[in-house]
């Protein structure tokens, strides 16, 4: 009996969690953004906790006849829901609520990170269902403001363009300016040690190299791969896992 109420206690849970990952796989980290956002230590966590932890201890626990074996299961399942709530909720701020374009690369700015913090909840209401938004950071027009901006970012510590939605439009409204901003492919295949990763990219887009653009990006975890966009609309193709920063300075298309 103890068996088969643990196994229930495993289907229910793998039911529940599979849902939620499928869900935040699809629409918080698309586009591969799994690699950068936190994504898999937190889901680690939720899969841990709620698909061996619990079960587990259903198990040890379960004992027929036992005094206040309800109650002590009904414990067990709060303690595994609450898990499953503090875990979801930690995905969710760590998700990407926008990719923006800020001066030679893209940022990837999680929900944790809008600022300024009292607009943070308002921000992220329009996001909870939705991918990350693909936008562009601009320099307040205002001098004073720009200066304010800068002084408080250098000298105050607080977060960059990249984090302030005030000051970000979508990226197809900058599309030109952008792409004039890209990695120079020829000098990316030949300063690159990932020859592999260059290859199988290649190989799975047969179309000419020319209509891909190719940018830095910065994720929530620190590291920094490279994201390939279609040239044309700015639709993002693929994430290389290759870092920009070995490249060479005369990587960058500054001439064109």
């Amino acid at each position: 009996m103890k068996i088969k109420i643990a196994l229930r206690n495993l289907i229910i849970s793998q039911a529940l969690i599979f849902i939620f990952l499928v869900f935040a796989y699809l629409f918080w980290f698309p586009y591969s953004f799994v690699h950068l956002g936190g994504f898999f230590d937190t889901a680690w966590m939720i899969i841990f906790v709620d698909l061996i932890l619990g079960p587990l201890l259903v198990y040890f626990i379960y004992k027929e006849n036992k005094k206040h074996l309800t109650f002590d299961i009904n414990v067990l399942l709060s303690i595994q829901l609450i898990a499953f709530v503090f875990g979801a909720y930690s995905l969710f701020l760590k998700h990407p609520a926008y990719a923006v374009f800020s001066v030679d690369r893209f940022v990837l700015t999680n929900v944790s990170n809008i600022y300024p913090q009292p607009s943070w909840f308002h921000q992220a209401k329009k996001h909870f269902f939705s991918s990350p938004k693909l936008m562009v950071a601009q320099l307040p027009v205002d001098p004073k403001e720009r200066n304010s901006l800068t002084l408080n970012v250098i000298l105050n510590n607080e977060p960059d363009l990249g984090s302030r939605p005030k000051y970000f439009s979508p990226l197809d409204t900058h599309l030109d300016q952008v792409m004039q901003r890209s990695l120079n492919i020829e000098q990316l295949l030949l300063t690159s040690n990932e020859e592999e990763e260059l290859r199988l990219f290649k190989s799975k887009h047969k179309e000419s190299i020319e209509k891909y653009s190719f940018f830095p990006l910065t994720g929530n975890n620190k590291k920094d791969m490279i994201w390939v966009l279609d040239t044309k609309g700015g639709t993002p193709v693929a994430i290389l896992k290759i870092d920009p920063w070995k490249l060479k300075i005369s990587a960058v298309n500054y001439d064109k």
